[in-house]
């Protein structure tokens, strides 16, 4: 059998030759020369094994969302190149859409974050003169506070002219009462009578709004009126208060608080632009490397699951050899680099020399204990040998 130690045959192989020697010289009526014999001079001990031919890369292929596949651009035996498009989802162009808008989002989240650092003088300057407007309106409430208050409303010098021009007034109202009364017995028609009348009535008008003023010089607010005069203050107060924040917050540049809300702003627009391209590639299958499409396994216009097996990629241009029954004993005698020589049960005239590349570490799963190993082939026959052929191995024993 093939998975025979054939160094255990060639150590019995000698002592074979050399019985059989003897027992011809016994037989022999004539006596002859000895026979020396030399080993030989090409013999090398191996292990020889069975295995399978399969690609050392190859992959199913998968969509990673489910829908329609609308269009499938491959069949078997094509090559394709890395990157192509094999088979496409029928909800693409949504995937489309929702990436054009989530582009746009990260431009405008990307201009509205520039615009923060290149308007920092700008931002600055009108900072700067709200805080002084606001500061006049405090101080215009705070003198309309002040003036409001009793003994505020007025100077000594403007009380003592007030109450010399109320005098001159009653002195006024009494000189047109008089005349009046004088001319009162009339008809009401008479001119004369109508003049006096209208000479009182402005000297009174006149007496009264000096009243009224010498009164509020002396005065002092309602609690209605202190009251508005307090919240006016208070506002303007609160006014300046935001003003400075608002100035200290931009003097040395754009507002941190501002900059952190851009930058959470540019970081989701990125992360949904990365979100809608993934999005956008599920819909779409590809080529993850250069190759040949070896099995397909769905027809377009069917409904498909996410990573349900849609098509087998194989590199066929670089085929391995897997051992399937190399037993413990004999992968106890081998090591990566040994050379091995392979031949082909449906290509007889084929002889490969190989590489053996991995050495499993762990027994492969089924009856007895097999480990895998897998041999390089230093000459590719691509179009003779293929993908699941029976190969036999004979592995060479380092001394």
């Amino acid at each position: 059998m093939k998975n025979e130690t054939r160094s255990s045959r060639y150590l019995i192989l000698v002592p074979m030759i050399m019985m059989l020697l003897t027992a011809c010289a016994g037989g022999a009526s004539t006596p002859t020369e000895p026979v020396e014999l030399s080993p030989a001079e090409d013999f090398s001990p191996v292990v020889s094994t069975t295995g399978v031919v399969k690609p050392e890369r190859w992959v199913t292929l998968s969509f990673a969302a489910g829908g329609q596949v609308t269009e499938l651009f491959i069949q078997r035996g094509d090559a394709v190149e890395a990157g192509e498009t094999l088979a496409r989802l029928g909800n693409v162009e949504q995937a489309r859409a929702a990436l054009s808008a989530a582009e746009l989002e990260l431009i405008n989240a990307r201009q509205a974050l520039d615009d923060l650092y290149e308007n920092a003088e700008l931002y600055t300057a009108q900072a700067r003169l709200a805080l002084a407007n606001a500061r006049d309106l405090l101080d215009d409430a705070e003198y309309t506070w002040r003036v409001q208050q009793e003994g505020y409303r007025a100077s000594d010098e403007t009380i003592d002219e007030a109450e010399a021009n109320l005098i001159l007034a009653e002195n006024e109202v009494d000189r047109a009462k008089a005349a009046y009364d004088r001319l009162s017995g009339r008809s009401e028609d008479d001119p004369a009578r109508a003049l006096a009348l209208s000479n009182l009535s402005a000297a009174r008008q006149h007496r009264d709004a000096i009243i009224r003023r010498l009164n509020w010089y002396k005065g002092y607010p309602s609690d209605i009126e202190q009251a508005i005069l307090d919240a006016e203050v208070a506002e303007a107060e609160a006014r300046v208060a935001a003003a400075e924040r608002e100035y200290e917050a931009v003097k040395e540049g754009p507002d941190p608080e501002a900059v952190e809300v851009s930058q959470a702003r540019l970081a989701n627009a990125e992360a949904g632009v990365r979100a809608a391209e993934k999005a956008l590639s599920d819909m779409e299958l590809r080529a993850t490397f250069a190759g040949t499409i070896s099995d397909v396994y769905i027809r377009e216009g069917e409904f498909v699951a996410p990573g349900q097996p849609i098509l087998v990629l194989a590199d066929l241009d670089n085929l391995i050899v897997e051992t399937t029954d190399l037993n413990e004993i004999d992968v106890a005698q081998i090591t990566v680099g040994s050379p091995a020589t392979i031949t082909f049960d449906a290509l007889p005239d084929v002889n490969i020399q190989g590489t053996v590349t991995y050495i499993a570490t762990k027994a492969s799963e089924g009856t007895g204990v097999n480990y895998p190993v897998e041999l390089r082939l230093d000459e590719q026959l691509s179009e003779a040998v293929r993908w699941g052929m029976t190969a036999f191995v004979d592995i060479e024993l380092q001394e």
